[in-house]
């Protein structure tokens, strides 16, 4: 498990290794690149899927070339490009910032 913030309930963390988490990582990271627009802040900019919310249609990304910056976005499941500011996105600067946020929802 790499470094990062520490998921709870609702949260399920898909940094693994397993089947599952590779499934919906691709599924998710598909989803997320067809919402996407070209003016989007996430356009074009490298996202790693590192979990998803059980109860919302959130999820939280590492963004790759921005170390230690990470990101919550919420999908729209419509299956097409989206209007900004859809999918909504949250930036966090630092490894504590979104799981204290997550944390705070519960």
């Amino acid at each position: 498990m790499s470094d990062g913030p520490v998921f709870v309930d609702p949260w399920l963390d898909l940094r693994g290794d397993g089947a599952t988490g590779r499934q919906q990582r691709e599924t998710i990271t598909r989803e997320l690149r067809g919402e996407i627009a070209a003016d989007h802040p996430l356009y074009s900019r490298q996202a790693k899927i590192i979990a998803r919310s059980l109860a919302s249609d959130d999820i939280v990304v590492e963004l790759a070339a921005d170390a230690g910056r990470w990101a919550q976005v919420h999908l729209t499941w419509k299956g097409a490009t989206e209007t900004p500011p859809w999918p909504t996105t949250t930036f966090y600067d630092t490894i504590g910032a979104p799981e204290e946020d997550l944390h705070r929802a519960r």
